[in-house]
């Protein structure tokens, strides 16, 4: 109780600076100029994800087009627009309205203007869902991908601060549909649901295999069928284990093997 009052002062003490662009210092994402809302202030000293950032930019190149699935306030988003230049482009793929709408002055406050904004959840499915307000780093959709995924949230802490619908695609047919190039680099961080969101783009994985970086959330066995149902080869970032032995949290990088 006491870590969580300390937690929720030290959040309305720095509300000011999340409502404003703070200048990083140090980092990645130096010299850029972000609006934090109601995500960690820590990235601004360059206190993030050092490893997955690293990885992340070795990947991109000028002239790229890169997916960010569970965008959040955008910092990948920017991280990878720099890299991409004005013949790149980058993808946000954002459910909750608040964040979209922070990668989009975000974007703005830093002049890049080659990130689209999608204000919608990446599944294996089109139309509507439910998305349960869990704070804003770990809002999620209402949907179980799985029998041990179901039976792992049944046995969470499920406490939501709201539900909202939400616009939900699959991302073969928001391809097909768009007309833009298929990815080279596709993120996904968007709890627990990164089986549905690859079993959504199995058509782009089997034809254009992307490089992904997917976050998991206890999702690692299910992730991992599906990686090598499609020949993709993969490894942990943060840690130096066999992928089957990484932890919950981990960050994958997958790649299609090579002939």
């Amino acid at each position: 109780m006491a870590q969580s009052s300390t937690r929720n002062a030290a959040h309305w003490l720095t509300a000011p600076a999340r409502r404003t662009p703070v200048p990083v210092l140090n980092g990645y994402g130096r010299g850029l100029r972000m609006r934090f809302g109601q995500s960690s202030l820590a990235r601004v000293v360059g206190r993030g994800e050092p490893a997955v950032e690293q990885a992340f930019l070795e990947l991109t190149h000028p002239g790229d087009v890169i997916f960010d699935i569970g965008a959040n306030i955008g910092w990948y988003s920017l991280l990878a627009a720099r890299r991409v230049g004005a013949t790149g482009r980058v993808v946000a793929f954002e459910p909750d309205v608040g964040n979209a709408a922070l990668i989009q002055q975000n974007a703005a406050s830093n002049r890049l203007t080659n990130v689209v904004v999608v204000p919608a959840a990446v599944s294996d499915q089109d139309g509507w869902a439910t998305f349960l307000d869990k704070g804003s780093l770990q809002g999620r959709l209402d949907k179980d991908d799985d029998d041990a995924q179901r039976e792992r949230r049944a046995s969470q802490d499920q406490k939501v601060k709201g539900a909202v619908p939400v616009p939900v695609l699959s991302l073969d047919g928001w391809i097909a549909q768009a007309g833009l190039p298929s990815p080279s680099l596709i993120k996904i961080d968007i709890e627990g649901g990164e089986i549905g969101a690859l079993r959504g783009m199995q058509n782009t994985l089997r034809v254009t295999g992307p490089t992904l970086i997917i976050e998991l959330h206890g999702t690692r066995d299910a992730v991992l069928d599906l990686l090598d149902g499609f020949d993709y080869e993969h490894r942990p970032i943060e840690v130096d284990v066999p992928t089957r032995e990484a932890p919950w949290w981990a960050h994958v990088l997958a790649q299609p093997r090579r002939a």
